[in-house]
């Protein structure tokens, strides 16, 4: 039998997700001897008896550290596992590690997780996909839910910032006087281990609600923007309702929760944003808008096609959002940098060029090869700006910053192969960001 090590040293919700992945996948796994190094203080916040029930889980570094293991996966986005996982001992490491102090990432749903760490506007995968796809697991989840039939409902608290007290406090009363059958229970009441299909859950996204759902409860997830799958449950049927950055109001908010208790379509004349959350991509789960959405809704579906394609080669077909003025605006805004932005890759292409025709040549010009590689490096600096002030292509130029840096060429040859090939790539994904972009603008120019 295969020994698989995977390290998993993030919080503890990173840690529930992980686990509920390979809970769903066990099947996959009968060939291999599983070893989960996870950290203590994650593990201990999981105690609840929510987590799915896995053998092979520790805490135990020294003991992990003297095995040896045919195969070790590195799930965790903290800087210690990557030095961590240099250590450990075998035939083929997948996800961040050092070696001789460079970071090294080989496949690419692993250099994407990397890019989490720089504060995306939104999530665009869950986590149990973006796991899976490390992992390699190919399988489609087909959940096929049945209308619940609800006794309970679930209050989260939301901040007061944006839904007050009092507002809260209206909807409970609201809730209980259309629906008298229906029990009202705060979070802090609720089992997580308990068979919770019967519950509906009411407030904000977080770690608490996402194991109540994980545990059978359906959830309206109350929040002030769109923020992607950021602590969303994986499965379909569940509601994301954003205020926009407004105030929730609790008579506004009743019609969605009537329509959920009663298994009626969501109101579509609502001054919030609704979001369902869906399975019926190959991808995995899909955030559907199903009124008028948030302004970055819009660059999300772009997201979420362009980013199938670069990872899995996938082409994904959406529905184009009808766009308000606002969301027009911000997609202008986004074309014109990324006009900007090409022409500077058009620039760094040439100097790629030739860098590398240069280099195949028995009489290379050393100070021609160190000029185009100073305008390389001024090139990274500016995107590097570019990448920091704006958060909806930083993900797109911290990735390919990361790709870049897996340049393991032993010649100046092979290191502006890899460079070409590379920049390539990245020239060749801003323009399709530009292209969706624009038929989006187009699409929504002829409506007007």
């Amino acid at each position: 039998m295969k020994k698989l090590l995977i390290l998993q040293t993030d919080e503890a919700y990173f840690l529930f997700e992980t686990l509920i992945t390979l809970d769903h996948n066990r099947e996959l796994f009968n060939d291999f001897e599983i070893t989960i190094l996870v950290d203590p203080k994650s593990l201990a916040q999981l105690k609840d008896g929510s987590e799915p029930i896995l053998t092979g889980i520790t805490t135990n570094l020294a003991a992990v550290i003297d095995k040896e293991f045919d195969l070790s996966v590195n799930l965790s986005m903290n800087e210690t596992s990557w030095v961590l996982h240099e250590k450990i001992k075998s035939y083929k490491k997948i996800g961040p590690h050092q070696n001789e102090k460079q970071l090294l990432i080989d496949d690419a749903w692993s250099s994407y997780l990397i890019t989490l760490k720089a504060r995306a506007p939104f999530l665009t995968f869950h986590l149990q996909d973006i796991y899976k796809n490390i992992l390699g697991i190919k399988k489609i989840a087909n959940f096929q839910k049945t209308p619940k039939n609800f006794q309970f409902v679930v209050i989260g608290l939301c901040n007061t910032d944006i839904f007050s007290s009092m507002e809260q406090e209206k909807l409970v009363n609201l809730i209980l006087s259309g629906q008298p059958h229906l029990k009202i229970r705060d979070i802090s009441e609720i089992d997580p281990i308990s068979n919770l299909s019967q519950v509906l859950y009411i407030g904000p996204a977080n770690f608490q609600a996402v194991k109540i759902c994980e545990a059978g409860a359906q959830g309206i997830f109350l929040t002030s923007h769109f923020q992607g799958f950021n602590l969303l449950p994986h499965d379909q049927g569940h509601l994301l309702v954003s205020s926009k950055n407004s105030h929730f109001n609790a008579d506004k908010l009743i019609p969605i929760i009537n329509s959920q208790i009663i298994h009626k379509d969501i109101p579509q004349n609502s001054t919030y944003a609704i979001y369902k959350t869906e399975e019926e991509n190959i991808f995995g789960s899909y955030l559907k808008s199903l009124n008028s959405s948030d302004d970055n809704y819009p660059v999300y579906q772009s997201h979420v096609v362009l980013w199938n394609f670069i990872l899995n080669l996938y082409e994904v077909h959406l529905d184009i959002s009808k766009c308000q003025i606002s969301q027009i605006e911000l997609i202008r805004t986004q074309i014109e940098v990324l006009n900007k932005l090409i022409r500077l890759y058009d620039y760094a292409m040439s100097s790629v060029d030739t860098i590398h025709q240069e280099a195949k040549s028995v009489s290379a010009n050393n100070e021609k090869i160190q000029g185009h590689l100073k305008n390389l490096k001024e090139m990274d600096a500016i995107t590097d700006q570019i990448s920091q002030t704006n958060s909806f292509l930083r993900p797109i130029l911290d990735f390919y910053r990361i790709r870049r840096g897996q340049n393991s060429g032993a010649t100046l040859l092979e290191q502006s192969q890899h460079s070409f090939l590379t920049y390539s790539e990245e020239h060749q994904a801003l323009k399709a960001l530009l292209e969706l972009f624009s038929v989006t603008l187009s699409k929504n120019e002829v409506s007007i």
